[in-house]
């Protein structure tokens, strides 16, 4: 992906380098904006930030006050979930807003203002915590500092790690904090995929505002990493969701040399699936190993660990379901993204170890669905094909994934498609697992042309897109008429 596809798309920055394509700079803005949303009480909060959008506040102002606001005062703990979304879902919003029109793109950042609001006042009964000042370090060099931090990781300490990851990150340039990140984002299944999920939001949110804002991100990003909720220290102990990595980081030295020159192969990502659909974390990383030493390209298991994860969906549309393609995403993005041998066959391993935990989470197994099995329904042609797929009421999702299906391998554009649910979210999306759910299918279809279910896991997503079945949110009809005032 080039620089102007990454502005287009607003999607990762090449490589893990970060410039900032947003470019502008203006801190007293920022500060101004973000001592509104610190400060101003929920109730006033969204009134007060658009009049400062009325003023000439910009949207990449306003997207960086909020990153700095939320990192600031949501800590990942006791969870690297719940009222963390509101840290984990920036990129998503902005991805949405990206697609949209001049005044409709200020609204999901705006709901994620509210978000955050709701988010910090949970914060604040529950711990009280803020992000405390750092005191300064002395300068280290570059290997001094990523050792520290390596050590730091490896041995689970909260504290060492605050410190450790600001150091490397003032020695060391973006891309190379980035890589290191990458791969500690995969190391647990703690939080169902929520730590590899959380770097990669991470890195998109610096690659737009820039390099400047990195401390308070980094730092909510390495205590995401060690946290291991009320476990014991796994440095120390030996414990289920740390088994796939300690298997996987010797299982991937049987990869072959030459393992991303492989082949595509839409019969061995059918095989792949098929291990999924029984296998457990062991054997289906086993499986990934032994097709890449058959000489299958990785980008075929890839097709089978998303089309596993949207077969999830399919029979159990709720909320942790829909982390398997989520996380599937965020370790697929660390893949396309590190330049590390070890660290790419690691997000492959992973996400192959990790499906199995899901599908045993997933509630309608008895009367599992295959994604083959979904069927294509007739839609109505042309111009009214759109309209027919998104006429299905709440209840009539499976039917509007049927017509979708339908339309695309009819040819139909798959942009129109997210576009619509673009709109909708900005008008309906009252849950941070709506715009990352989104987000993540839509960009899951991309980065897989040659997948033998692309268009049936952009169909899939119907179960759970926004539409016009769902309500509008308060929050958003609030912000749009003060926005058109």
């Amino acid at each position: 992906m080039d620089r102007r596809d990454f502005l287009r798309a607003a999607g990762s920055a090449a490589t893990l380098s970060l410039a900032s394509p947003l470019g502008r700079t203006a801190p007293a803005d920022i500060d101004a904006l973000l001592d509104i949303l610190e400060d101003t009480p929920r109730s006033q909060t969204v009134e007060r930030v658009v009049a400062r959008i009325r003023s000439g506040a910009s949207y990449e102002d306003l997207l960086a006050a909020l990153t700095l606001a939320t990192v600031r005062n949501v800590q990942p703990y006791p969870d690297v979930g719940f009222k963390y979304h509101a840290v984990m879902v920036l990129q998503a919003l902005h991805r949405t807003a990206s697609g949209l029109g001049s005044t409709q793109r200020w609204l999901p950042v705006l709901w994620g203002v509210d978000y955050f609001k709701e988010e910090q006042a949970d914060e604040l009964q529950a711990s009280g915590w803020t992000m405390p000042a750092r005191p300064p370090a002395p300068a280290r060099s570059r290997a001094q500092a990523r050792s520290g931090l390596v050590s730091a990781l490896d041995r689970w300490d909260l504290e060492a790690a605050d410190a450790a990851v600001v150091d490397f990150a003032n020695a060391a340039p973006p891309r190379e904090v980035f890589e290191l990140l990458v791969r500690y984002g995969a190391r647990d299944f703690r939080g169902i995929g929520h730590k590899a999920i959380t770097v990669l939001n991470a890195h998109r949110i610096l690659a737009l505002l820039g390099w400047q804002h990195r401390e308070p991100v980094l730092r909510s990003v390495a205590a995401a990493l060690v946290n291991h909720h009320d476990d014991p220290n796994p440095a120390t102990a030996e414990l289920e969701d740390d088994a796939a990595w300690r298997q996987n980081t010797a299982l991937r030295r049987e990869i072959p040399e030459h393992w991303l020159a492989g082949r595509a192969d839409a019969a061995a990502s059918r095989e792949m699936l098929a291990v999924l659909r029984e296998a457990d974390s062991l054997e289906a990383s086993r499986a990934v190993v032994g097709l890449l030493s058959h000489g299958v390209s990785p980008l075929s298991i890839w097709d089978a660990l998303h089309a596993a994860a949207a077969e999830f969906m399919l029979n159990d549309p709720a909320v942790v379901p829909l982390h398997a393609q989520t996380s599937s995403h965020a370790l697929h993005y660390g893949f396309r993204e590190s330049r590390d041998t070890a660290t790419r066959q690691l997000m492959l391993l992973q996400c192959a170890a990790f499906i199995p935990r899901f599908r045993a989470r997933v509630r309608a197994r008895r009367r599992a669905m295959s994604i083959d099995a979904l069927e294509p329904l007739e839609v109505a042609a042309g111009a009214e094909a759109l309209e027919d797929i998104f006429s299905r009421g709440r209840r009539g999702r499976t039917r509007a994934a049927g017509k979708a299906l339908s339309y695309l391998q009819a040819g139909g554009a798959v942009q129109p498609i997210v576009d619509r649910v673009r709109r909708y979210l900005a008008e309906t999306g009252d849950n941070s697992h709506h715009f990352k759910f989104a987000e993540a299918v839509f960009e899951n279809h991309a980065w897989t042309p040659g997948s033998p279910w692309r268009d049936r896991y952009l169909a899939a997503g119907f179960v759970y897109f926004n539409g016009p079945w769902a309500r509008s949110n308060p929050t958003m009809r609030e912000a749009r008429a003060l926005l058109e005032a």
